[in-house]
């Protein structure tokens, strides 16, 4: 069977919506507005208005006055209800085409004369609100020179050259003369304005809600929890800034094995009546009643905490672009080997930051392993690598590498990453390579060991030894110590109460006493805050100038070695090697095998060709790594003594080698800041 109904066509239907629409804006328009019901109490008990007071239009180009147009109903509890309406659209014009003027609208073209209310409208919302930066730029096109340009959303940022984009908050876009302004321009252009823009936060009162009892009890709950979780988040950062367990061996309060953190929390109660109110109610309630004194409120205070500050330091690391490195490693109580990751940057301010990131368990210490452990947790934090200028290790094979250590793969990946010998490392390495390759050296300070063993073992023993030796210029006694599993500039304190009865166990302890006494203040500079490359590169070079000219101060050391103790031995002890005789053969005439003394063999063998030579060595290579870096960057703390003409020229290389970092007029930058501290001092 055909279907004989009919169906309205697309324009029947488009028509009746339309007429539908007419008919509920009409029956809108008839009903009375909601303000004309009530008024509201103003902050002294005044009745207020919620409309604010008619302000007269003009068109732009005419004197003609026209009334505002009545605010609708959200507009006006606005400041009750927080929310912001515009009145006029952006770019809106009356019916003959002219554009009207809106102090409050988001097109700063229709301000016009600006007011101290309307100043102080647009100062508290700040020009992001009125930017205008995802509208159409139709309105800026123009013909220049037969090409068409307009305004763009990029010029909302600038580009640097070393790829950084610098916000421009200030710029305001206006859609409808496709003109662009500066916010503070544009309210502030009255020179004789004086005004106050103190924020005035204005709330609505919640009086005549059905719901007003049980949103009283729900603030006064908030703000009780409140009040408590403000107490125990200073009890944790306390604690936590301190470095002190936070749990005892008992979770109960009145306990005094329950750890700092409740104890502090019983300490505070004593003097605030709050806390300790809570306490008697809450304290040992058990699981099931909220308290936010247990563990777990404070595992969580402690976690949040460190994701709030780690945040906050990638943060500041990518605000301030460039940064550096540090890695270095040792073994936890859990035999687990950690690799300590710190980021070294300068703050906005000015002031070099050094931010600890984090612990990285490690399971292989080979250089590949390391860079792809510190590439990981960069890219997990969304620091750029390329931006990395400089990285510290110490001088371990698997870290300085100059083929497959950490800082050679680090270099790889970006060749302005400069490595900078660790300067608390460098001293201690120094000693330990130095020690390592001679026999005697290293007799002597296991002798030094084995001798602090021996003593100590036994009281009897022990004021044996103490009641031998006399004070010292500062009335104290130097007594045997032992020696240092890690620091090597510690070995000075245990080779200083030594008496010895052979030559050469003296002449080791008056020989390596004056070195471990210059590496030991060397080593306490280099390990200073604030030490910078200038002054590590003298330190290090002033000690290798000291251990070289110690190569013919061999008789001076062993007259002080004779005079040390009356029992010391006045000659060295003799080997019974036989000489040997070496077969001749034809053609070869006979020589006689040297004979040197005891005296010249300790001193070719021991003391120049191993010992001090090995030490120069050592400190000479380190004093390279520092020196190439010195004469890159030295000249930035010593203006006053390069000439203007090495300066250009020192400056010059450095933009060079950074030119995607530096701008091309840094030379004539630095030469006219040299002249600005030199007035300035």
């Amino acid at each position: 069977m055909a279907d004989n109904r009919k169906y309205d066509s697309g324009a029947q239907k488009r028509r009746k919506r339309k007429e539908k629409e007419h008919r509920a804006k009409e029956s809108t328009n008839k009903m009375p507005k909601l303000t004309g019901f009530f008024k509201p109490v103003s902050r002294d008990g005044g009745e207020t208005s919620l409309s604010p007071a008619p302000q007269t239009l003009s068109y732009a180009n005419t004197g003609t006055k026209i009334p505002p147009e009545p605010l609708t109903v959200t507009e006006s509890v606005a400041g009750l209800a927080s929310v912001e309406s515009e009145s006029v659209e952006a770019g809106s014009s009356s019916a003959d085409g002219k554009t009207t003027v809106d102090p409050y609208s988001t097109d700063p073209a229709h301000w016009g004369e600006i007011d101290e209310s309307v100043r102080a409208y647009w100062a508290e919302r700040g020009p992001e609100s009125c930017q205008n930066m995802n509208v159409g730029f139709q309105a800026s096109e123009r013909v220049y020179k037969h090409q068409k340009r307009h305004f763009s959303k990029s010029h909302f940022k600038r580009k640097m050259l070393n790829g950084e984009h610098i916000e421009r908050p200030w710029l305001l876009y206006s859609p409808s003369t496709g003109a662009a302004f500066c916010f503070a321009c544009r309210i502030f252009s009255n020179a004789n304005t004086q005004s106050n823009f103190e924020t005035v936060s204005v709330t609505g009162t919640a009086s005549g809600r059905i719901d007003t009892e049980l949103q009283k009890q729900f603030e006064s709950e908030c703000s009780y929890w409140t009040e408590v979780l403000r107490r125990v988040v200073s009890v944790v950062k306390f604690l936590a800034e301190r470095g002190l367990a936070l749990r005892g061996a008992s979770d109960k309060f009145g306990r005094t094995d329950n750890g700092n953190y409740l104890g502090i929390l019983e300490l505070i109660s004593e003097f605030d009546p709050f806390l300790k109110s809570h306490i008697e109610k809450y304290g040992n309630a058990g699981s099931g009643k909220p308290s936010y004194l247990s563990s777990q409120t404070c595992e969580e205070f402690i976690q949040l905490m460190g994701d709030r500050v780690l945040s906050e330091i990638v943060s500041e690391v990518k605000m301030a672009k460039y940064f550096s490195i540090s890695v270095d490693s040792t073994p936890d109580v859990a035999h687990v080997d950690q690799l300590t990751l710190v980021l070294r940057y300068v703050s906005p301010e000015g002031h070099s930051q050094e931010r600890f990131l984090k612990f990285l368990p490690i399971e292989s210490h080979t250089g590949e392993a390391l860079c792809a452990s510190v590439l990981k947790v960069l890219e997990e934090m969304g620091i750029d690598i390329a931006n990395c200028r400089g990285q510290c290790y110490d001088d371990a094979a698997n870290m300085s590498g100059v083929y497959k250590g950490l800082q050679a793969r680090m270099k790889e990946l970006n060749p302005l990453v400069e490595w900078v010998p660790c300067a608390a490392h460098t001293l201690n390495l120094v000693g330990v390579n130095s020690v390592n390759c001679c026999f005697e050296t290293a007799d002597f300070f296991q002798f030094v060991q084995n001798l602090f063993n021996f003593c100590s073992k036994s009281t009897a023993r022990w004021k044996v030894v103490t009641d031998g030796l006399q004070p010292n210029a500062n009335k104290r006694i130097e007594t045997l110590k032992s020696l240092s599993n890690t620091g090597w500039a510690a070995h000075a304190d245990a080779t200083q109460a030594v008496h010895i009865n052979y030559l050469e166990t003296a002449f080791m302890c008056t020989f390596w006493h004056s070195i471990l006494q210059r590496f030991e203040k060397a080593s306490a500079a280099l390990q200073s805050v604030e030490l910078d490359l200038c002054t590590a590169v003298d330190l290090v070079g002033s000690l290798r100038e000291y251990i070289g000219g110690l190569r013919d101060q061999f008789d001076r050391f062993e007259s002080q070695a004779k005079k040390l103790s009356p029992t010391v031995s006045q000659a060295y002890r003799v080997t019974g090697r036989r000489s040997k005789t070496p077969k001749t053969f034809f053609g070869e005439s006979a020589t006689s095998e040297v004979d040197l003394s005891a005296q010249q063999k300790f001193s070719t063998s021991v003391f120049i060709l191993v010992v001090v030579d090995r030490l120069l060595s050592e400190i000479n290579r380190r004093y390279i790594a520092y020196d190439n870096l010195n004469n890159t960057f030295g000249f930035l703390n010593n203006f006053s003594g390069v000439t203007v003409p090495e300066l250009r020229n020192k400056a010059s290389h450095l933009q060079s080698k950074y030119s995607a970092d530096l701008e091309m007029d840094f030379v004539e930058e630095i030469v006219q800041f040299k002249d600005f501290i030199r007035d300035k001092g």
